[in-house]
């Protein structure tokens, strides 16, 4: 009796082993599965980039001195360029391309990234020299068909290639840091006239402390403008350069660590919104300020950018903005900084022109740089004239500098224009400026900026 009852007892232990031992292998099987699926794309099949990070792994397990390059490949110049296809037909592309670039060139390791970009990676023992690099890069180039029958039909094919060369430090440091520096290398080589960019840290640095930048300055925008401060640029009328007749405000940012306006500014002029933000932002320390003096304001001249002009909120922002000192209105000059036939589209001509009717004025800068400033001013939307620094400054030794400065001085007075002339720096150069009720001057001759405080200059008058 007792026999029988371990006969059977083990007999169940044995049959519990095996449905574990099933069960087992059949989760095992699953895993397996999971991660083979997980190395290639979904549409391809081909290998995706968890397939290109686990071989240059395993490569650099086996050789611990290994030096890779990366060739980041992007058909048709664009990210999305397989949307224009059917997804069997974009198959059949990128494993043609696949399979062409790793027949000819053997690669330590080939694969997709993203479904969408051709990554191919040469490995030697030795770092890449840069001629090494290009030398490669053209290679791959050489290589790509630039036709490719698809439907039946020849289909021109062009390309970009990124190349950026890694070692084992760089893996050590984390898929992402690769990743940013791939995503930053495609980037640029898309934006290449060649369609080529070969890695380099001194420009990857350089892009991240723009990132940066960008990054505080939207930060300090929407904290309310704190960390900004303001200055203002004297501007004297010609028959009395003891008289101010207008303030030029100027932006200072008080994180010296990114340096003057001349570092910042042209970032910001990339980002229109960011822009227009910085600019509602100064135009409120103004007001602010205008609230709390008791001193006679002059006319103040705020720089806008055509970008801003575009915005559709513009006209309602300025007027919610000056509703608490609607006197303001008619002292504020707004100085297009940026000029071109985007000045000339309706939405901007009615936003100039509603502005107009309330009060305010508007100027155009930097003139004399081009004929488009010219086609402006015949539909006289400008109050003021600014002429670029430049003419002043060639006065003294070009005739016909001087005699341009003479024609913009009777364009302004033909149009009713104040012309301001920009960049007085010597006594040469104020000698040349007219004595004219239509003439004013502006320049470190006079005086450089000052920081905007509670305490104006006795000398300010109201125009």
């Amino acid at each position: 009796m007792l026999i029988a009852l371990c006969a059977l007892l083990a007999a169940k232990v044995s049959r519990e082993k095996k449905k574990r031992s099933f069960a087992q292998l059949r989760l095992e099987r699953e895993q397996k599965k999971q991660i083979l699926k997980s190395l290639f794309c979904e549409e391809s099949q081909l290998p995706n980039i968890n397939y290109i990070q686990k071989k240059i792994l395993s490569n650099n397990e086996i050789n611990d001195s290994a030096h890779h390059i990366m060739h980041v490949i992007c058909v048709g110049r664009s990210a999305d360029y397989y949307r224009f296809f059917d997804s069997k037909t974009s198959r059949e592309i990128k494993t043609q391309l696949h399979n062409c670039l790793n027949d000819a060139l053997l690669p330590s390791v080939i694969g997709l990234f993203e479904d969408r970009y051709i990554v191919v990676v040469f490995v030697k023992n030795s770092p890449w020299k840069k001629e090494q690099i290009i030398e490669q890069q053209q290679r791959v180039q050489r290589t790509l068909p630039h036709e490719l029958v698809v439907g039946g039909k020849p289909l021109p094919f062009d390309y970009s290639v990124a190349s950026m060369p890694f070692s084992e430090k760089d893996i050590a440091k984390g898929k992402s840091y690769l990743f940013k520096k791939m995503a930053f290398c495609v980037n640029k080589s898309l934006k290449s006239l060649e369609g080529l960019y070969v890695y380099s840290h001194s420009d990857y640095k350089r892009s991240l402390r723009k990132r940066q930048i960008i990054q505080d300055l939207s930060q300090d925008i929407r904290q309310g403008g704190a960390k900004f401060s303001l200055c203002y640029q004297p501007i004297f009328h010609s028959t009395d350069t003891s008289e101010v007749n207008i303030w030029e405000i100027l932006l200072r940012w008080n994180r010296t660590e990114y340096g003057g306006p001349g570092e910042f500014m042209p970032l910001v002029a990339t980002k229109p919104h960011l822009h227009y933000s910085l600019t509602m932002m100064i135009l409120k320390k103004v007001i602010d300020y205008a609230v709390s003096s008791e001193d006679t304001l002059p006319n103040i001249s705020i720089n806008v950018s055509n970008s801003d002009l575009m915005m559709v909120d513009f006209f309602d922002d300025v007027m919610i903005a000056t509703e608490v000192y609607p006197e303001l209105r008619s002292k504020i000059i707004f100085e297009v900084v940026e000029y071109s036939e985007m000045l000339s589209k309706k939405h901007v001509k009615d936003n100039i022109l509603n502005l107009k009717k309330i009060g305010f004025r508007f100027a155009i800068d930097d003139f004399g740089c081009g004929y488009s400033n010219l086609q402006l001013l015949t539909e006289k939307h400008f109050d003021f004239i600014k002429i670029d620094k430049t003419i002043i400054g060639m006065c003294e030794q070009d005739a016909v500098a001087y005699e341009t400065l003479q024609f913009i001085l009777k364009l302004s007075e033909s149009i009713n224009a104040g012309l301001v002339i920009e960049g007085v720096e010597t006594t040469q150069q104020l000698a040349l400026v007219p004595e004219d009720p239509n003439v004013f001057i502006q320049g470190f001759l006079l005086s450089r900026p000052v920081r905007l405080t509670s305490t104006l200059s006795p000398r300010t008058k109201e125009k």
